[in-house]
């Protein structure tokens, strides 16, 4: 008796080494999904725990209005961190610049539409001018948007000491207003999350801009200019940020010009531990929303825990180390 021997049919397809490099992103982005996603549930759960007022519509209308401006700006920082320009420093400035444009237009009569639309471009120049400097000038993103960014702050403390918006604008009002039981900012940043995070996946410009990320080499050989792309990164990720401004303007009465520090860590923070890896050329943008819901909890909770405003820096921050600790495990055990 004979045992048939199993042979593999040559004609039956083979995983292509892209199928299972997709694969192994799409679990990795699962995990990292579900990971937040429980991390945030036992925050909400031992704060519930301590302080059962904590599950209120005013702890949401907290959470979700940090919500509003950071994830704006973690978008925009995401774009620059997927792209390949590892991190824009000066995005908190680009804020400032944008609400600064959009309410001094205000106050000088101009229609709410157009000093928004001025305020959003006011951010996309700002990322334009990043991007001339870094392209042209074959210079380091992270030390470039380190001193635009402390260039801006400096010329924007010579010209005001305190911008105001007028409180009888149409943007003010927009700003105070809510929707569904949310702050009306809050649904801008959702419309940005979903469309940054399509437009990622499903566009030509989304592909050129992973495929620069990842491999600038192989994309340039494919006939994709590296130039342009990364000045569109820039000048993209400005006017996002701009939008952020825009979105700051709306709620703050009365703002100074180093309004927009307080931002640089949760942002950073966002992206990182949404598994956008500083290498470039990866990143989901709907990990990014729990990413930045999740840190924007962590203030609220250490408000009911009774503890100072500074432990939700100190613990934002240690987040940040463990989540780059994690990226820089995930570069060397992809390089092997």
């Amino acid at each position: 008796m004979t045992t048939p021997t199993l042979t593999a049919d040559p004609a039956a397809p083979r995983p292509s080494a892209r199928t299972t490099r997709s694969d192994a992103g799409t679990r990795t982005t699962l995990r990292d999904a579900l990971s937040i996603a429980a991390v945030w549930f036992l925050l909400a759960a031992a704060t519930t725990i301590v302080r059962p007022d904590f599950l209120s519509s005013q702890s949401l209308l907290a959470i979700t209005f940090t919500m509003a401006i950071s994830g704006v700006l973690s978008v925009a920082q995401g774009i620059v961190v997927i792209g390949g320009g590892l991190l824009d420093l000066s995005l908190p400035v680009a804020l400032v610049v944008s609400a600064w444009a959009t309410v001094t237009l205000l106050g000088a009569g101009i229609p709410d539409l157009i000093a928004v639309l001025c305020g959003i471009a006011a951010g996309g120049a700002w990322g334009l001018l990043n991007g001339l400097i870094i392209v042209y000038g074959k210079l380091n993103p992270i030390i470039v948007t380190l001193a635009t960014g402390f260039g801006g702050l400096a010329i924007m403390m010579i010209g005001f000491k305190s911008a105001q918006i007028p409180s009888g604008s149409a943007l003010r009002a927009f700003g105070l207003g809510q929707f569904l039981g949310l702050p009306n900012i809050f649904w801008p940043m959702l419309v940005i999350v979903v469309l940054a995070g399509l437009a990622i996946a499903w566009t030509r410009w989304g592909r050129r801009l992973t495929a620069v990320g990842g491999n600038p080499q192989a994309a340039r050989a494919r006939g994709v200019s590296l130039r342009r792309v990364r000045l569109a990164t820039f000048s993209g990720a400005g006017a996002v940020a701009g939008i952020a401004g825009v979105l700051f303007a709306s709620v703050t009465p009365s703002f100074t010009p180093n309004a927009g520090a307080s931002y640089q860590l949760i942002v950073i923070a966002a992206v990182i531990l949404a598994g956008i890896s500083l290498s470039g050329g990866k990143g989901n943008f709907l990990v990014l929303l729990l990413s930045v819901g999740f840190l924007s909890t962590i203030p609220v909770s250490i408000a009911f825990f009774g503890l100072p405003p500074a432990f939700a820096l100190i613990f934002q921050g240690a987040l940040l180390i463990i989540a780059v600790g994690i990226d820089g495990f995930r570069i060397k055990r992809g390089a092997r």
